[in-house]
């Protein structure tokens, strides 16, 4: 009993550590693609990515990989479920109109643009003059 439990210990730590190794790997890609992005593939620009590399993935991980994910979530898009779901949900039950409020307010509306067209079709239809 007390090896399945250590087991399953021992394979969620795994499954933490592969997935710090990968957010690593994104990371040092996009320090490459920046530093060359803005300094061109040069000795400097290679000195660069080693030291901001080191600095960053090593020396600070704790603050910059919870930095850098946030930062690719937000660049995902998830930052506007989390407005919908913190601020625009909270703004609902005032009595807001929804833009369609039924199948009957539809097909009103279908009519109303299909009566539009057959308006502007005859307002656009050449007219014979008479001599």
């Amino acid at each position: 009993m007390l090896s399945l439990h250590l087991f399953a210990l021992f394979s969620l730590t795994e499954t933490v550590a592969d997935l710090t190794l990968a957010l690593k790997i994104f990371v040092l890609l996009s320090i490459i693609s920046f530093v060359w992005n803005h300094l061109g593939n040069t000795p400097f620009s290679v000195v660069i990515i080693l030291g901001v590399s080191w600095f960053v993935l090593f020396d600070y991980w704790k603050f910059f990989g919870g930095v850098y994910l946030l930062y690719v979530l937000l660049t995902m898009g998830i930052s506007g479920i989390l407005v919908d779901f913190f601020f625009v949900s909270q703004m609902g039950g005032g009595g807001e109109a929804k833009p369609v409020d039924s199948a009957v307010d539809l097909a009103v509306r279908q009519q109303q643009l299909q009566r539009a067209k057959q308006m502007h079709a005859a307002q656009a239809r050449p007219r014979r003059m008479m001599r």
